[in-house]
């Protein structure tokens, strides 16, 4: 299902596509960098729940004793991500593309698990310097297990929500019992909420 908004103003700019237009190997290079940038943020979330995990079914505090060789340490497993959508925006019409991907992962699990993975849903807004490097902007990750206390969040599009040419990120928030907007506007290199619907209640 794809959400498609529409404003009614009388008096209004005249619309105008928001999409930051660059030469196809240039687009494919900063989808590199975005999936490089979830990535992190879903290995960095995924041992967070391992660690309160273990914490919650230790009853002692674990000990760590001091090891006196350097051993080399073995790179993270990597998420699988499927359903990436990637969008490339110039909001502010001022040719400084920000990037929003939304996707599910799947961390790699081990031979001894009995239960399939539970996939992350991600949500992630970056921009991009002048070196090239990312700067990320907004990040949200929750599963369908844990919506009713991290809400997933779907892109749907660029509005200007209050008709001064520039453009908002329009996100559907939801949660396991309702659906909420959320309207956030690009300053420098983070989200502002405009507009933040609230959930229930």
């Amino acid at each position: 299902m794809q959400l498609i908004p529409a404003i009614s103003d009388a008096g209004g700019p005249e619309p105008h596509p928001y999409t930051y237009i660059i030469k196809p190997e240039d687009e494919q290079q900063l989808h590199k960098k975005m999936l490089t940038l979830a990535s992190d943020e879903i290995v960095a979330h995924a041992k967070q729940k391992a660690s309160q995990v273990i914490e919650s079914l230790s009853p002692t505090p674990q000990r760590h004793t001091p090891t006196t060789g350097k051993t080399p340490t073995a790179k993270a497993p990597q998420p699988v991500f499927s359903d990436v959508q990637f969008h490339l925006l110039d909001p502010s019409i001022s040719n400084e593309p920000v990037l929003v991907m939304t996707a599910s992962a799947v961390m790699p699990q081990s031979k001894t698990a009995t239960q399939p993975a539970q996939p992350y849903l991600l949500t992630l807004v970056a921009r991009e310097d002048i070196y090239g490097d990312l700067h990320k902007m907004f990040s949200n990750i929750t599963d369908a297990q844990h919506l009713d206390v991290q809400p997933r969040y779907d892109f749907i599009d660029v509005v200007d929500a209050d008709g001064d040419g520039r453009g908002e990120l329009l996100f559907r928030k939801v949660s396991d019992t309702a659906t909420a907007y959320v309207i956030y506007r690009v300053i420098g290199n983070q989200l502002w909420a405009l507009f933040d619907g609230p959930l229930g209640g």
